[in-house]
């Protein structure tokens, strides 16, 4: 079983990235349930995504700590602080690295998305990039651009 919470604040796709991971999971025949976890505001609050991948049924997708803990805002810290255990691998928004430089902000939780599978090794790439292809096709069919740099992210 792995325990994954990501946080960050509305807007920065904490929940689509929670739902891609999710998706993934299925795809290769796990256990996944996600939950989001948001204030009333729609963009700009703190954000939580709680996901929990098994290969057993998962019964309730809240955790006391978690394994792998990526946070995408400052501010979400204090959320999130009681969720560290001794082992929890803390991701702290994108490492930007040469390679990263260029993207457009929007591509960042993609790259969160690839940390937090290399991390806890959770999902093929392979599924990783269907379970992104389905879920983002309504802006990749807009935006081509993007596709070609979210793979890109997902897959350095």
């Amino acid at each position: 079983m792995i325990k994954v919470l990501i946080a960050g604040e509305g807007g920065q796709g904490v929940q689509v990235i929670a739902e891609i991971l999710a998706r993934a999971a299925f795809l290769e025949n796990k256990k996944a349930l996600y939950i989001p976890n948001f204030g009333v505001e729609q963009r700009g609050g703190v954000s939580l995504a709680f996901v929990i991948i098994d290969d057993k049924s998962v019964v309730y997708p809240k955790f006391a700590k978690a394994d792998i803990l990526a946070v995408l805002a400052d501010r979400s810290w204090e959320r999130v602080k009681n969720y560290l255990g001794e082992k929890t691998k803390v991701i702290e928004g994108p490492a930007i690295t040469g390679q990263d430089k260029g993207l457009p902000v929007k591509t960042w939780n993609i790259l969160v998305l690839r940390q937090i599978n290399q991390a806890g090794q959770i999902v093929s790439q392979k599924n990783l990039i269907q379970a992104l292809e389905e879920r983002l096709a309504g802006q990749f069919k807009k935006n081509p651009e993007l596709k070609e740099l979210d793979l890109k992210a997902v897959n350095q």
